[in-house]
């Protein structure tokens, strides 16, 4: 029988909007309860410079391995995960998503870090706000899908107490053709750049040039960070017809999903 209080939790996560970030957070929390403060870390691997970093784990960690939803897969982010390596280490997969369908985001990311040495002993979709509407997820992970965390995370703690580290099912295809990227179009309103950059040094796949601040479409995967982060409002996207389909067909809110 494992003492769950024993292991470190580690917050693995790629989050261009935050979104996924606070869903994580919530989790470690209803995880960690009764556990010590310091055995909880964050590692943010939403910047290239913080994949490149290789992290080392044991039987005696729990990471949660969290990322959006782009187009119902993994976002097509070069070597995402890939500087994580597992020994037995147990993991959650953690898949978040605008309300429209997480598809096949839980099955990459099980086949994803079973290569990378871990064990998907739990796995949960969450709900978040959709980056291309301000109404489809909004206010989620809402009380409700706190509810429902909470209710994941202690039956997955009965899991580590009775030592069944069994791998979770989950749905999907795990090896997906990679779909096809949609045309958002970007704007820079040069009247209101200030010129800080951050779009630039914020940008999840370095697809912003530093000195003339263009994007680079191969590079870019429309997670829109670049006008979340903006200070001056400078950066802006258009997915009007994007948008209102989302509106007229994703709006009946959908319930977080786990898998044990």
């Amino acid at each position: 029988m494992h003492n769950f209080r024993s292991y470190t939790i580690y917050k693995a996560i790629f989050s261009p909007t935050y979104g996924t970030a606070h869903a994580a957070s919530i989790l470690a929390e209803q995880l960690s309860l009764n556990i010590a403060s310091e055995k909880i870390q964050k590692l943010d691997l939403t910047f290239p410079s913080a994949r490149e970093i290789q992290h080392y784990f044991s039987d005696s960690d729990l990471v949660i391995a969290g990322a959006p939803v782009y187009g119902g897969q993994l976002p097509p982010v070069k070597e995402l995960f890939e500087n994580l390596h597992g020994n037995q280490t147990p993991c959650v997969l953690l898949a978040c998503y605008g309300n429209r369908d997480y598809e096949d985001a839980l099955a990459q990311l099980k086949a994803l870090m079973i290569r990378q040495g871990f064990l998907p002993v739990g796995a949960i979709a969450c709900v978040i706000p959709h980056v291309f509407s301000e109404k489809v997820g909004a206010g989620r992970p809402n009380v409700a899908d706190l509810s429902a965390i909470s209710g994941f995370a202690n039956a997955l703690k009965a899991k580590f107490e009775y030592d069944r580290f069994e791998i979770a099912d989950v749905p999907g295809n795990p090896a997906p053709d990679a779909k096809p990227q949609k045309d958002v179009p970007k704007f820079l309103d040069k009247s209101l750049c200030t010129g800080c950059g951050l779009c630039a040094s914020s940008c999840p796949t370095g697809a912003i040039d530093r000195e003339t601040l263009s994007i680079d479409t191969d590079k870019c995967i429309n997670c829109m960070r670049c006008s979340f982060v903006c200070p001056s409002k400078a950066r802006s996207f258009h997915a009007d017809e994007t948008k209102a389909w989302l509106e007229a067909n994703c709006s009946e809110p959908r319930q977080v999903e786990d898998f044990l």
